[in-house]
Parts: C-alpha cells; sequence; structure tokens
C-alpha cells in the first residue's frame, strides 16, 4: 500500500512522464521512422527505437533506484530528472533527425508528418475502413433530407448558395449547388450571386439526359475505331463486371465527355440560351445521387463518397491553378472507376491512378509564373487526360501509360532547370567555400538554437555579432577560445529562462557579471557600435530580471519568435525554453516551431511565394550548400534564381515577404489528411446541432 505522500509523487511521476512523452512525440515519430529504415528487418515488425522514450525511462529510473533506493527519495529524484531533461532530450532529438536527414535518410518525413492527420492509419490497408467508419458516423449524425451530400464546402456560406466575391464561387466552388433563386433574399444580395448556378436537381436531370444520350448513340460508338481493327467480334470488358456492368456503362459514357461544359450547355439552354451557367467543379457527390438505383453494394457508396472528398480538397488546393482544376475536373469519373474496380486505390503508394493524380499536382505548381511552361503543361496534361478519358474501361494500365508521358514532360523540365542552375550553385559553393570557417560557427550556433523560442534580440546577436566573434577566434586558431566562447554562449542562452529554485536563481546572480564581461569582449573585439551593443545588453539585463523574478501567466502570449503556424500545413511539437515541462494538473497545448527551425529543416522540394516583387513568384527549393549556409530557389520559368542564407530566409517568411505554398508531400495524402480532419470536425458539429435546436 502507498502512503498519501508517495501516491502523490506516483502520481506527479506518471504526469511528468507524460509529458516527456507528448513534448518529444513530433520529433520521435521522426526518429522512429529513420531508425526504421537503418535498423529494418527482412520481417514486418514494431518499431524499436533504441532513442526511444521507453528507453529513457528505463535507463534514468534504473539510475535513480540504483543511487536512492528509498521510494520516498528516488521518486521525488526522477521526476525532478525528467522535468529538468524534457528540453535537453527535445533538442537532442533534433540533432538526431537533422544528422540523419543531411545523410539521406527520409530527408522529407518532417515534412510528410505535418501533413498527415493523426486520423490517418498508420498501415494504408486499414484507411479505407477508417474512412468507412467516418462517414457512417457523420451520416448518422447529420439530416437525412440532403439530397446531394455536402463534402468540404465553405463552413461560412449559407445553404444552397455562394457569392461572385468567393473565390469558390467563380471557380465553380465544390459542394451543394446553389439554388438559382431564393425566395426573400434581399436585392442587393441577389445582385451579388455568381452567374446563374445549376441547382442539384438540374445537375442531376443534366447526368441523367446525358448518360441516356450517350447510351442512345451507342456508347462506345463515340470512340474512334483504329484502321487496323480486325474482324474478330468487339468483346465488351464491362462485361465481365457482371451485376455492375449498368453502373460502369454510365460512367464510361460520362467518362468520354466533357461533363462540366455539357451540362452548363444542357443548364443555359433551360435558362433561356443566353444566360451564362457555371458548375460545380465537385461533380462526384452529384453523380452519386444520379447513380444510386444502381449501386448495389455499399461499399461502392462508401468508394465513391471517399473521392468526392478527395477531390473537394483538390479543388481547393492553392498551389493547383484555376486552369489546371479544370484538367483534375476531367479525370474526376476516371478515378471514380479506378477506385470501384480496385480497392488498392487507397492502400496502394505506386497504384497507376494515385501516381497520375501527384504527379499531375506537382507539376501545376508554379506555372502561373511562366507563360511557356503553363501551355506545355496544359497541352501535355490535356493529351494525357483525353487518352485516359478516352481509353480506360478495367484495365489500370491506361494510368500507367499517361503517367509515364506526363513523367517525361516533368523530367525534361527538371533536366532544363539544373543546366540553368549550375552557375548560380557555383557562385554558392565558391561563396561558401570562402567563408567556411563562418559557415562551419553559424551551423553550431544553429544547433544550440534549435528548439528554443529565443527573444529576438538574443537571436539576432548570437547569428551576427557573436558568429563573428567566434569565427575570428577560430580563423586565429585559438581552439581553447573557440570552446570558450561557445561555452559563453550556453550560459547566455540558460541565463534567460526563468529560474524557479532557489540555488538556479543563486548561480544565476553570481554568473551574470562573469557572462556580461565575456559578451562585452566579443563585442570590444569586433568594434561594435557603442549604441547596438548598448542595445543589447539593455535588453538582456531585463531578460535576467525576467528570469530571477518570473512573472506568473495565466494565459499564454504571443511567442517571441515569428511562428510557422500559418505558413506550414502542420506542427512539430518543439520546447518554448528550457522550462517547458508541463504542469501535472493536465494536458497543454504543445508549442509550434519557430520558423528559425522549420528553415533549418527546410528540404529541396519546397515551394515558397516570393512576394517582394510586383507580383508573386513561385520558386522551389532546388539546391541546399552542403553547411546549409546557402539555398537557391528557382521559378519554373528559371529567369532568376533566389539565393538565400538560412537566417535571412527565416527572417523574410516571418515578416511575410515570402510565404509557404507547399511542402514536398503528394497530393494525395494531403486530400486524405484533410478528408479525415473534416469528417471529424463535421461529426463533432453535428454532434452540437440538437442541442442548438433546443
Amino acid at each position: 500500500m502507498l502512503a498519501a505522500f508517495d501516491h502523490d509523487k506516483q502520481a506527479a511521476l506518471i504526469a511528468t512522464t507524460k509529458s516527456l512523452t507528448r513534448f518529444t512525440r513530433r520529433e520521435q515519430d521522426a526518429l522512429d521512422l529513420r531508425i526504421d529504415v537503418l535498423l529494418r528487418d527482412a520481417e514486418p515488425r514494431d518499431i524499436d527505437n533504441p532513442f526511444g522514450i521507453p528507453y529513457v525511462l528505463d535507463a534514468m529510473g534504473s539510475t535513480s533506484r540504483a543511487v536512492y533506493p528509498n521510494p520516498r527519495i528516488w521518486r521525488p529524484l526522477l521526476e525532478r530528472l525528467l522535468a529538468d531533461s524534457t528540453p535537453a532530450f527535445n533538442k537532442l532529438y533534433i540533432s538526431l533527425n537533422r544528422f540523419l536527414a543531411d545523410r539521406g535518410v527520409l530527408p522529407e518525413i518532417k515534412a510528410a508528418l505535418r501533413a498527415r492527420s493523426d486520423l490517418r492509419p498508420a498501415d494504408d490497408r486499414e484507411l479505407f475502413n477508417t474512412f468507412s467508419h467516418m462517414l457512417h458516423d457523420a451520416d448518422q449524425a447529420l439530416p437525412t433530407d440532403i439530397v446531394v451530400p455536402e463534402t468540404l464546402s465553405d463552413p461560412g456560406a449559407p445553404p444552397g448558395l455562394v457569392f461572385a466575391d468567393r473565390p469558390s464561387a467563380i471557380a465553380g466552388g465544390s459542394g451543394s449547388a446553389p439554388m438559382v433563386a431564393i425566395p426573400g433574399l434581399p436585392s442587393d444580395v441577389m445582385a451579388r450571386i455568381a452567374p446563374v448556378l445549376m441547382s442539384a436537381p438540374a445537375i442531376l436531370a443534366g447526368l441523367v439526359k446525358l448518360a441516356s444520350a450517350s447510351a442512345g448513340a451507342g456508347g462506345k460508338a463515340s470512340r474512334e475505331t483504329p484502321a487496323n481493327a480486325s474482324n474478330f467480334p468487339d468483346l465488351d470488358p464491362l462485361m465481365a463486371l457482371g451485376t455492375s456492368s449498368p453502373l460502369f456503362a454510365t460512367l464510361a459514357q460520362w467518362q468520354r465527355i466533357d461533363l462540366p461544359a455539357a451540362l452548363a450547355k444542357l443548364g443555359g439552354a433551360a435558362a433561356g440560351g443566353d444566360a451564362g451557367v457555371a458548375v460545380p467543379r465537385n461533380l462526384i457527390p452529384h453523380m452519386r445521387a444520379a447513380i444510386v438505383d444502381q449501386i448495389a453494394n455499399p461499399t461502392d457508396r462508401i468508394t465513391i463518397d471517399v473521392i468526392a472528398l478527395l477531390f473537394d480538397y483538390i479543388f481547393r488546393d492553392p498551389s493547383i491553378s484555376e486552369s489546371q482544376r479544370t484538367i483534375f475536373g476531367r479525370l474526376q469519373v476516371p478515378i471514380v472507376k479506378a477506385a470501384l474496380l480496385d480497392r488498392s486505390f487507397f492502400s496502394e503508394r505506386k497504384h497507376p491512378a494515385r501516381q497520375l493524380l501527384d504527379h499531375l499536382a506537382e507539376a501545376a505548381i508554379g506555372a502561373v509564373n511562366d507563360e511557356a511552361y503553363g501551355m506545355g503543361l496544359e497541352l501535355t496534361a490535356t493529351s494525357v487526360v483525353d487518352e485516359v478519358c478516352r481509353d480506360f474501361e478495367i484495365d489500370i494500365v491506361v494510368f500507367k501509360n499517361a503517367d509515364e508521358k506526363l513523367l517525361a514532360f516533368i523530367d525534361a523540365e527538371r533536366i532544363k532547370s539544373t543546366a540553368a542552375l549550375k552557375e548560380d550553385v557555383a557562385g554558392a559553393l565558391a561563396a561558401e567555400e570562402g567563408e567556411a570557417d563562418r559557415a562551419e560557427v553559424r551551423a553550431q550556433i544553429r544547433d544550440k538554437l534549435a528548439g528554443r523560442d529565443i527573444p529576438f534580440d538574443v537571436r539576432s546577436f548570437a547569428e551576427t555579432v557573436w558568429a563573428d566573434y567566434v569565427t575570428a577566434l577560430a580563423q586565429r586558431g585559438g581552439s581553447g577560445e573557440v570552446e570558450g566562447a561557445m561555452r559563453t554562449l550556453d550560459d547566455t542562452l540558460w541565463s534567460i529562462v526563468a529560474k524557479e529554485r532557489t540555488a538556479q536563481k543563486a548561480r544565476l546572480t553570481k554568473m551574470i557579471p562573469a557572462l556580461i564581461g565575456g559578451l562585452r569582449k566579443g563585442c570590444v573585439a569586433l568594434r561594435i557600435p557603442d549604441e547596438r551593443a548598448g542595445a543589447f545588453f539593455e535588453s538582456l539585463y531585463q531578460l535576467h530580471i525576467a528570469a530571477i523574478k518570473p512573472k506568473i501567466e495565466t494565459a499564454p502570449g504571443p511567442a517571441s519568435t515569428p511562428d510557422i503556424r500559418a505558413r506550414t500545413q502542420g506542427a512539430d511539437a518543439v520546447p518554448a525554453n528550457d522550462t517547458a515541462a508541463e504542469d501535472a494538473a493536465g494536458p497543454q497545448t504543445l508549442p509550434l516551431p519557430n520558423i528559425h527551425d522549420y528553415v533549418s529543416e527546410m528540404v529541396v522540394g519546397t515551394w515558397l511565394s516570393f512576394n517582394r516583387l510586383r507580383e508573386p513568384i513561385q520558386a522551389r527549393l532546388t539546391w541546399i550548400s552542403p553547411l546549409r549556409s546557402k539555398y537557391i530557389f528557382t521559378s519554373r520559368a528559371r529567369s532568376r534564381a533566389f539565393v538565400y542564407t538560412p537566417e535571412e530566409l527565416a527572417y523574410e517568411l516571418g515578416s511575410g515577404q515570402v510565404s509557404l505554398v507547399v511542402e514536398p508531400v503528394p497530393l494525395f495524402d494531403r486530400a486524405v489528411s484533410a478528408a479525415l480532419d473534416k469528417l471529424a470536425a463535421k461529426k463533432g458539429n453535428a454532434k452540437k446541432l440538437p442541442q442548438l435546436a433546443a
């Protein structure tokens, strides 16, 4: 039996352990996957990371019990060790991840984890089942009178209405189609409604009419007959589908026409011929409603719903231009067919239909900044999509052939980019070699600042003045002086963290005179102007006062360094400072990575938008120097390159002059995570409906 004291300490120990696990979770996830690559056995097994938290806890627990066997001593000791070591372990994991990423071990995994939903199963073979359960839960909670189910439509728009000043309306946004007229709507609001948009019943009627017309024309007769066709009977491949043949026959008829254009034509005729008619981008929910009587298998209905969710994300993805979305729209029916025919579409990463979507999205990024490239991509993409729509029956090899043609176009563009980059790479390499000592020092300082929320004045001083000072010492060959200067930086970073214990405050009070003397020595050696040095030391003084007498904050304040929350697709858990151990009272929100850490780990293939010019230019991170002191970004036009140091890039990201477009994560993975999160949110909102109604 545990006494009250022992029980409290055991509970605190459990809470501290959970805090350590949550605090390092993102870095651990990435490290687990990288270790699995290095230690993978032939047989599948659970990831066993020897650097993981379970091993850390076992070692620290064994050591504490060996030093102080009395539980009333080793439990508080272990609690203190875990709380004080949490930031250090996260920094170690950051260092290990960077070390492995720089050596080519899953360099893009951090970006993939940022984009990955927590709801996505570890094994994609369970993905379809996950969607099935979530769709079932959402359907049970939502009203049952929805003819055309909503997917990822704008939650702020009134039901059945889209305004012209909304980008999704101008582009023919996804979700439920708006009604042509809304009784009782004010005239000034009606004036803002987008060009006449087909109502859901009109779209359904149009789909049925188009299917009937194609069937009456012979369906397959619209395709060209090869000149060398033999006289053998033409066996319809759809006959192999048995009772599903009518469903696939209807889809095949829609597939071979430009469905949005055909529906718009029918809607224009119904509206009087001269009226402009817009059709929603995402037609898959409407298709499902039109063929509901042909869907005998409930699994097929779920499949169509999932594809509708994925395309709803595609039509909202900001990295895909409006002109390219039209091309994606032509693939709606073929992708639905491919998923119905082969469930491995959801589980197999190399499924040809998935790869075609991913590569088409990859090629579409940045096309708006280069007219020649955009025209070439449109011709190539239109050609391969037309080929899929014309030839795809039940053999997915059609997607593979189309993807190979698209990849040939992408590879040709990369070859041109690589050739145009040679001069810029040579210049960056020469610059890095010319300042190799400084690059090495800045890399070391970058690692010391990793995982910390550093006040701007301190970070700026460390990355400029102190980096130059340590570089000068290294060039003089004083290894002892370099180590001393690095220890001074470590002491500076420790000194600005809030101190809770008396011993820590006493140590800080004693070390401040020597610390300030060491920092002033560096400023004098570099002849830093008095006004700049004075501003830094005044800021440092205020930080020391705050560290000795920390204020009790009732709510988290704004981060002192810019946050990447709004510019990335996810977030890593990175400690804000050395006192970030979570309170045992309950879970806390994990801090997000600052821009400096994000830039330090940025991988080739990341697309940014450079907004400081007359018009934003999207450019891809194409090359990183060996010491990561130079990043080179190139646009599709290759007319110029953007060369940055990590520190410069972090500043411009923080100031808004540069923004993130997309990280190198396949379109399918981004769409799946967005769909899962949206379904979860819809389920949560739906549960509140009865309460609101009451």
